[in-house]
């Protein structure tokens, strides 16, 4: 059985793959690797990584992102970014950072024991809030 935040990152990629469809943007989403919920997205002959993460409280504990995809990127043409999506009332909601932004930030974040980043929502930017596909989009440059 599916939880819920496994129910909302497989809606969040189906309305992505979706809405990307709708720009009439070619594109390519492979699942690189499934337990850290990393996902490569190519666009446009640009790669992105995103390490997604589901929480349903104003907290999110997540693993390093960079750690296994730190082997794969070798090119200036590929971006990192760490996707946090809330559960929500049918409504998307989440954050999008940027590696190197994510890089910057880290001072902030703290560890728990179990040597999970510990990322507090007031921590983080409405920069980086998007709640539309099109937010979405333009956070990423596209």
């Amino acid at each position: 059985m599916q939880t819920d935040s496994e129910k909302l990152l497989e809606e969040f990629l189906s309305n992505l793959r979706t809405a990307l469809t709708q720009k009439r943007f070619k594109f390519d989403l492979k699942l690189v690797k499934r337990h850290a919920q990393l996902y490569r997205l190519c666009i446009r002959n640009k790669t992105h990584f995103l390490f997604i993460h589901v929480s349903g409280i104003k907290d999110f504990s997540i693993p390093s992102p960079w750690e296994d995809i730190s082997h794969l990127i070798s090119s200036e043409n590929i971006d990192r970014a760490v996707i946090l999506l809330k559960e929500g009332k049918n409504q998307l909601i989440g954050f999008l950072i940027p590696g190197d932004d994510f890089t910057n930030m880290k001072s902030v974040f703290t560890m728990t024991r179990m040597g999970l980043i510990r990322i507090k929502e007031k921590d983080l930017s409405l920069q980086y809030c998007f709640n539309s596909w099109d937010s979405f989009f333009h956070l990423l440059n596209l």
